[in-house]
C-alpha cells in the first residue's frame, strides 16, 4: 500500500483507539468505583469528542480500502458508537444508570478496529487485529489513568486505587503487544527486518513499547507516596510515547505489511 493510501487509515485507526479504548478504560473505572463524578463527568466529554473525530476519519477512510467488503458494516459501527458516547454524556449529566454505554461503546470501538484490521491490507490481518486490540487497551488506559492523575490534586483522600488498577492495565496491554510484536518478527515478517525498515521497528518497539512499560512500572511504583504528581507526570510522558507509537505502527503495518 502507498503513503496516500495508507494515512487516511493510520488516522482512523489512531483516533479509533484513543476513543475506543478510553470509553472502556473509564467503564471499568466506574464499574471498579472508586472516582469522583466530576472525573466521570469530564471523561464523558472527553470520549464524546473523540467519537466526533473518530466519525469524521471514518468519513474519509473509505478510499483507502476500496475492495474492503466490511466498509459499510465499519461505518455504520462508528456511527453507532458516536451514538453510544452521546447517550452516555447525557446520562452522566443526568446522573442515569450509565455503566453499561461505556462499557459497549468501548467493545464496539475496539471490535471496530478487529473490523478494519480483517480487511485486508496487511500479510496477516488477524495478528494485526490483536495487536489493535492491545493497542487500544494501553492508549484508553493510559489516557484515562493520567487524567484521572490531576484529580488527586484537588481531592488528595482520594484512593489511588482506581490509578493502580488503570496503570495495571496499562502494563498488562503493554506487555501483550510486545509478545504480539515479537511473534510477528519471529514468524518471518521479512519487511520488518529489511535494512531500510528495520530501524523503524526498532524505534516503534523502543518507543512505543518498552519505554511506556519502564515508566508504567515506575508510575505505579510511585502511586505509594503521597503525592501523586510524579505518577502523573509519568504518564503524561508514557502517553506522549504511545501516541507515537500507535502512529508508527499503523503506518508501519500497512505500508510494510507486516503487523507491527
Amino acid at each position: 500500500m502507498d503513503t496516500a493510501a495508507a494515512l487516511p487509515i493510520v488516522n482512523w485507526i489512531f483516533w479509533g483507539a484513543l476513543a475506543g479504548g478510553t470509553a472502556l478504560a473509564v467503564g471499568l473505572t466506574e464499574w471498579w468505583g472508586g472516582t469522583t463524578s466530576g472525573y466521570r463527568l469530564f471523561m464523558a466529554w472527553v470520549i464524546g469528542a473523540g467519537a466526533v473525530i473518530w466519525l469524521a476519519s471514518e468519513l474519509r477512510v473509505s478510499p483507502g480500502l476500496p475492495d474492503d467488503p466490511s466498509a459499510d458494516l465499519r461505518r455504520v459501527g462508528v456511527w453507532i458508537f458516536a451514538g453510544l458516547t452521546l447517550a452516555y454524556l447525557v446520562a452522566s449529566h443526568a446522573d442515569w444508570p450509565r455503566m453499561a454505554l461505556v462499557i459497549g461503546a468501548g467493545l464496539l470501538g475496539i471490535g471496530l478496529l478487529v473490523v478494519m484490521a480483517l480487511g485486508g491490507g496487511t500479510d496477516s490481518p488477524p495478528l494485526l487485529a490483536a495487536v489493535l486490540v492491545a493497542t487500544a487497551l494501553a492508549l484508553g488506559a493510559v489516557n484515562a489513568a493520567m487524567l484521572l492523575g490531576h484529580w488527586y490534586l484537588v481531592t488528595p483522600k482520594l484512593s489511588p486505587a482506581p490509578l493502580r488498577r488503570l496503570i495495571w492495565l496499562l502494563v498488562g496491554a503493554l506487555a501483550a503487544q510486545g509478545l504480539l510484536v515479537g511473534w510477528s518478527v519471529m514468524m518471518g515478517s521479512g519487511p520488518l527486518l529489511d535494512s531500510g525498515v528495520a530501524w523503524l521497528t526498532g524505534l516503534r518497539v523502543a518507543v512505543g513499547i518498552v519505554l511506556p512499560l519502564a515508566i508504567a512500572v515506575l508510575a505505579l511504583l510511585a502511586t505509594g507516596s503521597v503525592s501523586l504528581q510524579a505518577t502523573t507526570g509519568l504518564l503524561y510522558i508514557g502517553l506522549a510515547m504511545i501516541m507515537a507509537g500507535t502512529i508508527g505502527a499503523a503506518a508501519l503495518s500497512y505500508l510494510s505489511g507486516s503487523p507491527v
